[in-house]
Parts: C-alpha cells; structure tokens; sequence
C-alpha cells in the first residue's frame, strides 16, 4: 500500500510541474504580484505627510485611512526607508 502511495504521489508531482511548464510557457507566471496597487502608494504618499507630527497618535493616522495598526506599522517602515520616488517605482507593473 506505501509504494502505491509513493506511486500516486509521484504522479500528481510530475501533473503539477507540467502544468506549471505549460502556463510559463503561455506566459503565465503564479504567485503574489510584486509591488503594491495605485491605491496602497497613494496612502503611503498620504501616510508621510503626517507621519513625522509627534502630535498625532498613530490612531488618528491609520483609522481614517482605512488600514489597521499592523498596516500602519508596516508602512511606517516602508517610508523610513524609502523616498517618494522609490516608493512610486514599486507600483505592480502589469
């Protein structure tokens, strides 16, 4: 019964490499898109103008933008280590 597993195992794996070869070669490639959408760069651009007041509360931020706190806090490391214009650069490109 454990070959006739390993067996079907084997099959399905080399079904599934297959199909991934014949969608490279049409041009398709899987995964999570690299970069963030024309909205996630328009609140990070947003996001600078008041990130540096020490009179905000992170809360007062984040709530009318629409993100959470682990957003928020992501993104505040995005704009401390980049510029306008490498954050720009990151948009998906489609």
């Amino acid at each position: 019964m454990a070959s006739l597993a390993e067996y079907e195992i084997e099959l399905i794996r080399e079904r599934t490499n297959a199909g991934l070869q014949s969608a490279r070669a049409r041009g398709r490639t899987g995964g999570r898109p690299k970069g963030y959408t024309q909205e996630t760069i328009s609140k990070l651009l947003i996001m600078r103008s008041v990130y540096k007041d020490l009179t905000k509360a992170p809360e007062e931020i984040y709530r009318p933008l629409g993100l959470t706190r682990a957003t928020f806090y992501r993104y505040a490391k995005i704009l401390d280590n980049h510029t306008n214009e490498e954050i720009k650069k990151m948009a998906v490109k489609k």
